[in-house]
C-alpha cells in the first residue's frame, strides 16, 4: 500500500508538476520579466502611464544609459530547467501530502472518498488561497517583510487550514466544527508580517494584480490535475 501511495504521488506530481511549468512560462514567466526591467531601473513606474509601450520602454532606456542585456542561451536554459524542477519537486510534495490523506480518508470512511474535485479545491485552499489572503504572491522589485517571518506565517496558515478543513469534514460535534473555523482564522486574525514603512511601489499596480490573478489560477489548474491523476492512479492500483 505504502509503495502504491509512493508511486501513485509521485507520477501525479510530475504531471501536476509539468502542467504547471508550462502555464508558469506561458503566463507568468513574461510577467517577472518585466518586473525585473523595473527592479534593474531599466523602466521606471515615473517615467510614463503606459508602462508596457515601446516609447515607454524606449524612454527607461534612454534615462539609464543602457539597452537590458538579454540573457545568454546558457543561463536562460539553466533557469528554466531550475524551474522545472523546483515545480517538479514541489508538487511531488503536495501530491504525497494528498494521496496520504485520500487513503487515510478511504480507510476511515470504509472504501469511500470524496469526489477528487473536492480534493483539489481543499489543497488549493490550504497552499494557495488561504496563504494568499495575508501574502498574495509578490513579483520581483517588490518590497515585503522579513523572509523568514512570512515563510512561518505561510506554513502556520497552510497547516491549520488542512488541519480545521479535515476538521470540519469530519468533526462529529457542532462544537469541534466550530473550533475548526476559530483555527482556519486564528492566522488571518494574528496577521500575516508586513512591514511598517510606507515605501513608493516600484511595479506597476496592474502589472502585479495580473501576476497574483495568473499564480492562483494555475496554482488551482494544477491541483485539478493533481486531484484527477490521484484518483485515477490510486483507483487503479486498488483494483490490481
Amino acid at each position: 500500500m505504502h509503495k502504491n501511495l509512493l508511486s501513485s504521488g509521485l507520477i501525479a506530481g510530475a504531471l501536476a508538476g509539468l502542467a504547471v511549468a508550462l502555464l508558469q512560462f506561458w503566463l507568468v514567466q513574461p510577467l517577472i520579466e518585466e518586473a525585473e526591467l523595473y527592479e534593474t531601473g531599466v523602466l521606471s513606474l515615473f517615467e510614463g502611464a503606459d508602462h508596457g509601450s515601446t516609447a515607454h520602454s524606449d524612454a527607461g532606456t534612454e534615462a539609464h544609459g543602457h539597452t537590458p542585456a538579454a540573457p545568454s542561451e546558457g543561463l536562460a536554459l539553466a533557469r528554466h530547467a531550475l524551474t522545472v524542477g523546483s515545480l517538479l519537486v514541489t508538487w511531488c510534495g503536495f501530491a504525497l501530502v494528498l494521496a496520504g490523506a485520500m487513503a487515510l480518508a478511504a480507510r476511515l470512511a470504509g472504501g469511500a472518498t470524496a469526489a477528487p474535485m473536492l480534493w483539489s479545491v481543499a489543497g488549493f485552499a490550504a497552499f494557495h488561497a488561504a496563504p494568499s489572503l495575508g501574502l498574495p504572491p509578490d513579483l520581483p522589485g517588490m518590497i515585503a517583510a522579513d523572509l523568514e517571518a512570512r515563510q512561518a506565517w505561510w506554513v502556520l496558515t497552510a497547516a491549520v487550514t488542512l488541519v480545521g478543513g479535515g476538521l470540519l469534514i469530519a468533526a462529529p460535534s457542532p462544537a469541534l466544527r466550530a473550533g475548526a473555523v476559530v483555527l482556519i482564522a486564528l492566522p488571518h486574525l494574528i496577521g500575516a508580517p508586513h512591514l511598517d514603512e510606507v515605501f513608493t511601489p516600484t511595479v506597476p499596480s496592474e502589472l502585479v494584480a495580473s501576476y497574483v490573478a495568473r499564480v492562483l489560477g494555475i496554482g488551482l489548474a494544477g491541483w485539478l490535475v493533481l486531484g484527477a491523476a490521484l484518483h485515477r492512479l490510486l483507483g487503479e492500483a486498488a483494483r490490481a
